[in-house]
């Protein structure tokens, strides 16, 4: 349903340096992690909030002076959420309407949360950047790391109170 894919150079990152913060920045979003081949990562997660499963693969390549990292993530809807959306329909077909573009767009803001959130973690300058961080950048939590939305009160990850 969704697809994004974004290239970025990461210069004086080392591969197994970026491959460790990598495995950990997916596995504290919730994600269940398969290694696909040498510095390549697959994860995948169920999002029940939106009734949607979320997938990303990852490539880390050495580049001079520093890291490529080929990040593709997709966000489908399950079997639950085409049900749930198919009895709407069945009743409410204007809402259902309505529902599928701001599922749609839930999905695409989620992505998009996600991957600045994963580049932010992964810059070898994450804390200057932090201090300067637009509003479109989801905060991490103070406690373990993990992207934040923006209507989160407390940590999924660690439970941890959000700072205000």
């Amino acid at each position: 349903m969704f697809e994004k894919r974004e290239v970025r150079f990461f210069p004086g990152l080392h591969r197994d340096d970026a491959w460790r913060k990598a495995w950990d920045w997916w596995g504290r979003q919730g994600f269940q992690l398969t290694k696909t081949g040498p510095y390549r990562m697959h994860g995948s997660s169920f999002y029940s909030r939106i009734g949607l499963r979320r997938e990303f693969d990852a490539i880390l390549n050495d580049a001079d002076g520093g890291t490529n990292v080929d990040l593709t993530i997709n966000a489908q809807i399950t079997d639950e959420g085409l049900i749930a959306g198919a009895v709407t329909a069945a009743f409410l077909l204007p809402v259902a309407v309505l529902g599928g573009a701001v599922s749609y767009s839930e999905y695409e803001t989620d992505a998009r949360n996600l991957v600045l959130a994963f580049w932010q973690y992964l810059s070898p300058t994450a804390a200057r950047v932090a201090k300067s961080m637009t509003p479109a950048m989801p905060a991490p939590c103070n406690g373990c790391g993990a992207a934040l939305l923006p209507d989160w009160k407390v940590c999924p990850h660690c439970g941890r109170k959000r700072d205000l």
